[in-house]
């Protein structure tokens, strides 16, 4: 993509400048030791739905060592990646976080009630869905955040 634009003079050095950035928060990331914790990250209501493992999302939560549930891949695209939350399942007793995404679905404090009634056992917080699942410029913004959110 860089190169169809690379005839605009800022457009190479901002994608360099990208990526070393990137690089950086990738090593500090990695650097940095976090307790591992089972996360469920909700990104929608009425159903709930959540994110498969093979998904942006949950490999980035996996950079601070979050575990997303439940432990299954979507495959490359479609619905199964991002699977139904039927509120029964047993592994919902071992998530230890719930994340309500502020997007694409805009949860609320309104909606703690709610997403701790299928995992009582679990914290529940809102968090920037633009930093966790926008790749690209985001994406080293987002592994800042989630370095604070995992302290």
């Amino acid at each position: 993509m860089v190169q169809a634009f690379s005839h605009i003079d800022v457009v190479v050095p901002r994608a360099n400048a990208c990526r070393s950035e990137l690089a950086d928060e990738l090593i500090r990331t990695r650097l940095s030791a976090h307790a591992p914790q089972n996360v469920l990250y909700l990104i929608w209501r009425g159903p709930w739905m959540t994110v498969a493992r093979d998904t942006y999302i949950s490999r980035m939560l996996a950079q601070v060592n979050w575990r997303t549930f439940p432990e299954v891949n979507g495959g490359e695209h479609g619905a199964l990646r991002y699977p139904v939350v039927h509120g029964d399942e047993p592994w919902l007793a071992d998530v230890d976080r719930v994340l309500l995404s502020s997007e694409p679905y805009a949860f609320g404090p309104q909606h703690f009630t709610e997403a701790m009634a299928i995992c009582p056992n679990a914290n529940a917080s809102i968090v920037d869905g633009e930093l966790i699942s926008w790749y690209g410029p985001r994406a080293a913004a987002g592994l800042r955040y989630l370095r604070g959110l995992a302290a």
